[in-house]
């Protein structure tokens, strides 16, 4: 049998490649980004000054002008987190929507007493201002009848829902929550009039 002139070629190629491959590929040479015995462009901080550094960037120097801006963001931020744990005590949830659901006498209270003031001092009117200040008195004792109403209603809701809750302040604030337009009142009611609360 003769033999295949070409095989010791195609060997030979065979091997010439198989320890090509097991050749480790050389690592490439990273540009150094300073070269050697060049000049730098700032000399190095000492230690001082890099803790100095280090400090202005935690506790930056402000100005009086910056230092009371800061101040004052501070201080609403805070206000902003007081107010909303206060409001959303559950005492408080129930009055703003025992508030919300009723018709209160109260809310329209400020323009109907400065539109009777304002009658007294038109001069054809001056005959009738005896019964425009009893119309005014007899407003007041409304209100006063339904703020009595509401406080004693709401007694009764708080006692089934939150027993043991403390009372001190629920009647002032269920009051100024009457006393304003239900448009202005912050939160905004969640109920609307007439709602079982």
């Amino acid at each position: 049998m003769v033999g295949d002139p070409s095989r010791p070629s195609r060997i030979r190629g065979t091997v010439a490649l198989f320890k090509k491959s097991a050749e480790p590929e050389p690592t490439p040479q990273l540009t150094p980004t300073h070269t050697p015995g060049g000049k730098k462009s700032a000399p190095t901080p000492t230690r001082r000054e890099a803790e100095a550094a280090r400090r202005e960037r935690l506790n930056p120097t402000l100005s009086p002008k910056e230092a009371k801006q800061r101040d004052r963001q501070a201080q609403m931020a805070a206000r902003d987190r007081q107010f909303a744990e206060q409001e959303n005590t559950p005492a408080r949830v129930l009055m703003r929507d025992h508030v919300d659901a009723r018709f209160n006498p109260a809310e329209f209270a400020m323009p109907i007493l400065l539109a009777i003031m304002a009658a007294t001092l038109i001069p054809a009117l001056l005959p009738y201002i005896q019964y425009l200040l009893y119309a005014s008195w007899a407003y007041i004792a409304l209100m006063v009848l339904d703020v009595v109403l509401m406080w004693r209603s709401y007694k009764a809701k708080l006692a089934a829902t939150h027993p043991n809750t403390p009372l001190r302040g629920l009647l002032m604030y269920g009051f100024n929550r009457q006393m304003t337009f239900r448009r202005w009142r912050r939160p905004s009611p969640r109920v609307k009039r007439g709602e079982v609360v």
